[in-house]
């Protein structure tokens, strides 16, 4: 994979028009991407509000998380631009274990706006499609590895989990109950993040469907200076075997500080922000393929 950085914003300088070889092929990649994006938009909402929950939970209470805790999902509510967010705990032990609902909460605008806490002797059941979800999240994890998918990018022998850090992202269902987990390799920091080892894993009513998907294959792992002043003016480009960018190369570029660029064939993916622009060739952006 290439590591490059380009001294102008893609996202802002580049023009719009495509070159393709196949113009209704090319309308299909496009299409793919945009899929991604709203995909990715997801992820960035669940993230959010799932993260804003846990750290006012943890505000909240005295005492520091422990073995209990699992966590938070989140799903739109009735009101548009709002989601009911669940922190979630375990009563009992093993495959017993029941999952309950620690903490609710309803987050706009990345802002808390209802929080009821539960205590944990009182706090009640997770079901509905809140307790899929839950389950989702302590799932996704232990079926990538089960799956043999044990090529992480870590020091650590290969086969062995130790030093793999994992974080789970659940979206929410759609009509038929199907929904997808992410789960992205890490960890993910200032400074550093993992562009590669990302799996999607599906679910429907009734349980896992399919394998683990390794959506991104790749060691390469973003790094960047915090007081290099012209971060915000800079691309990071990467290559991608696959005819659009993944949604986990959109919701990833939200996390960065400069503009991603992802190169799939002759044509490059200027994105920033969680959003995408429209696709141009790469030799036309300055980028050479192979470099």
């Amino acid at each position: 994979m290439i590591r490059t950085f380009i001294a102008a914003a893609l996202a802002c300088s580049l023009p719009t028009s495509v070159i393709a070889q196949d113009m209704q092929s090319q309308e299909e990649r496009v299409a793919m991407a945009r899929d991604a994006e709203q995909t990715a938009q997801l992820m960035a909402d669940v993230q959010q509000a799932v993260a804003l929950a846990q750290m006012q939970y943890a505000g909240m209470t005295s005492s520091t998380p422990d073995a209990s805790y699992q966590g938070a999902v989140a799903m739109p509510a009735a009101q548009d631009g709002v989601w009911d967010t669940v922190v979630i705990g375990s009563r009992g032990e093993g495959d017993n274990a029941a999952l309950i609902a620690l903490a609710e909460y309803q987050v706009s605008d990345g802002r808390i706006i209802a929080e009821t806490i539960h205590l944990p002797g009182n706090a009640p059941l997770i079901d509905g499609a809140f307790a899929a979800m839950a389950e989702a999240r302590g799932f996704a994890p232990r079926a990538v590895l089960a799956a043999g998918n044990n090529t992480f990018c870590t020091d650590q022998a290969e086969g062995s989990a130790s030093g793999v850090t994992f974080a789970t992202i659940v979206l929410p269902p759609r009509e038929d109950g199907s929904f997808d987990a992410y789960v992205l390799n890490g960890p993910i920091e200032e400074g550093a993040i993992p562009l590669g080892k990302h799996f999607r894993v599906s679910f429907d009513a009734f349980g896992l469907s399919g394998e683990p998907e390794l959506v991104t294959d790749t060691c390469e792992t973003v790094t960047w200076d915090a007081a290099n002043r012209e971060l915000s003016m800079s691309v990071y480009v990467t290559e991608f075997d696959g005819p659009a960018p993944t949604p986990v190369h959109i919701f990833l570029s939200s996390l960065l500080p400069m503009s991603m660029g992802v190169v799939t064939g002759d044509i490059i993916w200027p994105m920033a922000g969680g959003a995408i622009a429209e696709p141009v060739p790469a030799a036309e952006a300055g980028y050479l393929l192979g470099e």
